[in-house]
């Protein structure tokens, strides 16, 4: 019994000793060799310091350990050490020498809360199994070219470490080498070469990390059983480029990670390599990279489900050429996807197929590359849509893609702070992903599942000091007809190139509930379109021009179009031998593709002549009738009197009146609009004796409108019948 309670003491007696206070280079030495507790005092410690026996080291009020340039500044050869609280600087400069702030070469060592500057190296965990680095602020030698610096953190020939809640700032690298069981958790890595780079390192764990502005983001190599779960990896722009990367990697699982802004999103090298080990990809975002996955076609037994691919310039990138196969693609979410959801299970009904004719080109001859997002792309795939015959083969195919992208796993409080643009491009991709998280449905005839169209909130467009949209703001319900009125420069046009994003503003635009701005692709394809300048391949068919619009919407059967408008007579006529009137009715049957529930019209009359605008009002008329909702631009009155439920009057880019058409008359002076019934052989007579007799004067349909003062409502049909003009009714 005596013995064991000697045992005890000789065990506790550091937790009961009193910690030893140290003010000066040689008191810190001496402590270092006796003491079980130091506590140094603030003040700057020159020269190298070595530790050969258990103990804790804590700095008071940040102390400096200052090498001066020269090897290591502190050396831990013994076990169960903890160093905490000091700023460490100045080591030397041999990377064959490992040169660091801190060299661990016992296990269970503890390096917490310290600052390391002007070090190569920071912490170097060698043979130090079940050590902890954790809380640490790391930068390397800016003044050195980023190859020749150390690495932040670098592990080798250790178990059991754990590397959590470290910055590491300019440093080359973050390394676990010949090691296993390693946890990197919650760590923000910056502006480095490989934010992690794992090799020989099975059984660990990486999760709820921030990487950013390094060439490389996380790549593992010849490892196994290796997680990675809910990490930030942005902007790797290096040679590489790589956000996530892995060669001859087996048992591995990406779950939860958001992969943005990098040359490739995932890349995939021979992973996995032994038979029946399993490689998993689920839940991660892989947005606006250059390619989201890239893979060479010897890669076998990948599976990627679940997992959101957002405006990848490329989708998926093969390398070397060939073919991949034995990979599983499905229920991943593709923005590029064009198939619908008619049972409303969330999944599409046609698989998503990746086959652009410039991606197969590009990736023979990577210098094609320099027209990615050009008219030269969006020409050749096109073509390759048109003409199967030059179509490439698909690269995979997800025979159940999912409508609904992932959403983001949760933040963690315990994330270091990011600086810089990181947190807004992060916080706006977490937006994205929760308002995307809108179960779609089957789109119904017409669009009564839809309680407001559009919906725009202060919505204002700026060119340099001049204010072209002033805070509009507006709602439109299903089957309403509103009309734009207002006079040349109001902010009529402008307003509707933001709702087709053509311009940029500030405020919110709602389409069908997308936001237009952030949801674009989704937004605009509830919206048909008539411009008011037309521009069309004269040299086309109608058939042609039609079957060339769907392909380019995504419309696999354009369906009754042509015969909506009074076109389906003349299929095969040259667009070039339309009449003015006929091509406004082929614009209206292009917007008409896929039967949007919104129609955008800027002056859909402007370049017809009388008989031409009475035929286009009387088809809108129709299709107002049959519930379709409008947005239109007019100067025309008797259009807007014909179409509009309610106008909104801009003045200089201003909402100045938000009323019915006849509340607009009254407001304007125009207290009284007659339409007066005609004889149709005296209809374009009556007009223009009343216009050359001062009245405002317009044909609509079997009868004419015309505006007159409330007390002279008999004028104008005593002027028309002065001239032997018969007025059968009229209507106020």
């Amino acid at each position: 019994m005596r013995a064991l309670l000697a045992t005890l003491v000789l065990l506790l007696a550091p937790a009961w000793a009193e910690p030893r206070l140290v003010s000066s280079e040689a008191e810190l030495r001496e402590a270092l060799r006796a003491s079980a507790h130091v506590v140094v005092l603030p003040g700057r410690y020159r020269g190298q310091f070595v530790v050969d026996r258990p103990l804790v080291l804590e700095g008071r009020d940040r102390p400096v350990l200052d090498g001066e340039g020269q090897g290591t500044v502190l050396t831990v050869n013994a076990p169960d050490v903890t160093v905490r609280g000091f700023e460490i600087r100045g080591s030397g400069i041999e990377p064959e020498q490992d040169h660091s702030g801190v060299t661990l070469n016992g296990p269970r060592a503890l390096v917490e809360g310290n600052i390391f500057r002007d070090v190569l190296f920071g912490v170097v965990v060698a043979r130090s199994d079940r050590s902890v680095v954790r809380g640490n602020d790391i930068q390397s030698l800016p003044e050195m070219e980023l190859g020749r610096r150390g690495d932040g953190i670098r592990v080798w020939y250790s178990k059991g470490v754990v590397l959590e809640g470290n910055r590491a700032q300019h440093c080359r690298d973050l390394v676990a080498w010949y090691s296993s069981d390693i946890t990197f958790r919650r760590n923000h890595v910056s502006d480095g070469r490989y934010g992690l780079h794992f090799m020989y390192c099975d059984r660990s764990l990486v999760e709820d990390n921030l990487l950013e502005r390094n060439s490389v983001g996380i790549y593992t190599m010849y490892s196994r059983q290796v997680e990675l779960k809910g990490n930030r990896v942005i902007g790797c722009r290096g040679a590489s480029g790589y956000a996530l990367g892995f060669k001859d990697a087996d048992d591995v699982l990406a779950a939860g990670n958001v992969l943005v802004d990098s040359k490739v999103g995932l890349f995939l090298d021979s992973t996995p390599t032994l038979p029946g080990a399993s490689c998993r990809f689920t839940g991660n975002v892989l947005a606006y990279n250059d390619a989201g996955v890239a893979l060479f076609p010897s890669v076998r037994g990948a599976e990627l489900s679940g997992n959101s691919f957002q405006e990848n310039a490329e989708q998926v990138r093969l390398e070397g050429g060939g073919q991949q196969q034995g990979n599983r693609f499905e229920g991943n979410y593709w923005s590029d996807y064009t198939g619908c959801d008619l049972d409303g299970d969330g999944r599409g009904d046609q698989p998503y197929r990746s086959q652009k004719l410039f991606e197969s080109l590009a990736s023979r001859d990577p210098s094609l590359r320099l027209f990615q997002g050009t008219l030269v792309q969006s020409a050749l795939d096109s073509a390759a849509r048109l003409f199967p015959l030059v179509a490439p083969q698909p690269k995979l195919e997800d025979p159940s893609p999912s409508l609904v992208p992932p959403a983001l796993p949760p933040l963690s409080d315990a994330r270091p702070a990011a600086s810089g643009w990181a947190w807004p491009v992060l916080a706006l991709l977490a937006l994205a992903a929760l308002r995307l998280r809108i179960r779609p449905t089957a789109r119904p005839e017409g669009v009564t599942f839809m309680q407001t169209v559009l919906k725009l909130d202060r919505v204002t467009k700026k060119f340099g000091r001049l204010t072209a949209v002033d805070e509009v703001s507006l709602e439109v319900d299903p089957g309403q007809a509103v009309a734009l009125w207002g006079a040349n420069g109001a902010g009529k046009t402008t307003l509707m190139r933001c709702l087709l994003g053509l311009l940029s503003c500030q405020g919110s635009l709602s389409i069908g509930g997308y936001d237009a701005q952030r949801q674009g692709k989704k937004a605009r394809a509830l919206l048909g379109y008539v411009p008011q300048e037309l521009s069309f391949h004269d040299d086309l068919s109608v058939a042609e021009t039609l079957e060339l619009y769907a392909t380019l919407r995504g419309v696999r059967d354009p369906g009754q179009a042509l015969a909506r408008v009074g076109l389906d007579h003349c299929p095969e006529r040259k667009v070039g031998e339309l009449s003015g009137g006929m091509k406004q009715r082929l614009a209206l049957a292009l917007a008409l593709l896929g039967d949007p529930p919104l129609l955008l019209l800027d002056e859909p009359t402007s370049n017809l002549d009388l008989q031409g605008r009475q035929e286009l009002l009387h088809l809108l008329s129709e299709l107002r009738s049959q519930g379709k909702t409008m947005l239109f631009t007019s100067h025309r009155l008797e259009e807007v009197l014909a179409l509009a439920d309610r106008v909104i009057v801009l003045e200089q880019g201003k909402v100045t009146l938000n009323a019915t058409p006849g509340e607009l008359v009254g407001t304007r002076g125009w207290q009284t609009v007659m339409k007066l019934r005609i004889p149709s052989e005296s209809l374009e007579q009556a007009v223009e004796l009343l216009c050359r007799s001062g009245y405002t004067a317009s044909r609509n349909g079997s009868g004419l409108w015309v505006e007159v003062p409330g007390d002279r409502k008999a004028t104008p049909i005593q002027t028309l019948f002065r001239e032997g003009i018969l007025v059968t009714d009229f209507e106020i």
